[in-house]
């Protein structure tokens, strides 16, 4: 009698959830959008292995090289919750490209990563146009990234997102700690909003008074559902520095983002000072009053939570002050002298934050 020989059926990657063309395809169709990012630097070998860059055609002459890496948190679960990905990328943008600019440099390339369960063309473009996006706000090359199908490990419709930035500064114009002195003011520009922070504390309360993010407002804010209020785009802030005048002189700059206005401030500056910030300079923002009711947080972890409406904060010397804020008006970013910088007395904070209570 003959053996009877089963046939094993074949697995190709499609079939187990991971589908390459298809990304080539959506690649393809983004790609002039793509390039339009590029500048002279950037050597043009598109689907490459790796990005080939000409430092020597950005203009500097003594330069050190500068990086950052982030992501936006699970701000992304609202986004992904909303269907609404238009701003998500500018976000992702942001918070890799403003670390760059709290060194004093300019970001010039940028990387991202998106990792997904499934492969929804319309999801992915959008997000990849929301990229780019970001990346003309701050004038800086899309010249990579990596998109991962991973079928079994993002269930649904869940994704995440990271991005890469590499930048450069004059050696000597970099900003470093030792440069902010006693006595130099310092200045406040205005965030949009949340950013990118705090959202899982955000999401929590949602859940426990039980919101309607698409369907209700806020009583400061009718012309947008709660949603688009919470989902608007960090602010990028490279023409702070881009188009600031040779002449001005600044010694510092904190971007705020985790751990708020009580942690940010003090990578900026040596452990013998301490920030004075007076919150009777301005309002802050009702949204952030409104978080503090609904999840009945004290001002400390309100502070260590939220930038409040402070974007950035930037270090400078007196006289140089009114300069930074025409500037900064010249930009269309709102700012103002939110404190000073004082030596450290004993037993004070690193940061102290004055007439909170007014709001």
């Amino acid at each position: 009698m003959q053996k009877k020989i089963n046939k094993i059926k074949s697995i190709t990657y499609k079939e187990s959830g991971v589908d390459i063309d298809k990304f080539g395809i959506i690649l393809n169709d983004l790609k002039k959008e793509i390039l339009s990012t590029f500048n002279d630097s950037v050597i043009n070998n598109f689907g490459s292995f790796s990005s080939v860059l000409d430092i020597n055609k950005l203009g500097y002459n003594d330069p050190l090289l500068l990086s950052s890496t982030d992501g936006v948190g699970t701000k992304l679960k609202l986004a992904i919750e909303t269907q609404n990905f238009d701003n998500i990328g500018i976000d992702l943008v942001a918070m890799c490209v403003n670390d760059i600019l709290a060194q004093g440099g300019l970001p010039h390339f940028f990387l991202d990563y998106i990792a997904v369960g499934k492969l929804e063309e319309k999801q992915i473009k959008a997000i990849i146009k929301s990229i780019i996006k970001g990346c003309i706000i701050s004038n800086c090359a899309l010249v990579g990234g990596e998109t991962a199908e991973m079928p079994g490990h993002y269930v649904k419709n869940n994704f995440d997102i990271a991005g890469f930035s590499i930048g450069a500064v004059e050696r000597d114009e970099i900003l470093i700690p030792s440069l902010v002195k006693d006595g130099d003011l310092v200045i406040a520009i205005e965030s949009n909003g949340i950013h990118s922070n705090g959202f899982s504390l955000i999401r929590k309360l949602i859940d426990n008074h039980s919101i309607d993010i698409v369907k209700e407002k806020f009583d400061f804010n009718n012309d947008k559902n709660i949603a688009e209020t919470l989902l608007k785009p960090t602010f990028i802030y490279t023409d702070l520095i881009k188009k600031k005048p040779k002449n001005l002189k600044l010694h510092g700059i904190s971007h705020i983002t985790g751990g708020g206005l009580i942690e940010n401030p003090k990578r900026s500056y040596g452990k013998d000072l301490s920030l004075v910030l007076d919150c009777s300079t301005f309002n802050i923002n009702p949204l952030f009053l409104w978080i503090k009711e609904k999840a009945n947080l004290d001002w400390y972890e309100l502070f260590k939570t939220f930038n409040c409406g402070i974007g950035l904060l930037v270090f400078l010397d007196k006289k140089n002050s009114s300069d930074l804020l025409n500037h900064l008006k010249n930009l269309n970013f709102n700012s103002w002298i939110v404190g000073e910088m004082r030596k450290k007395e004993k037993n004070h904070n690193s940061v102290q934050i004055l007439n909170y209570e007014k709001n």
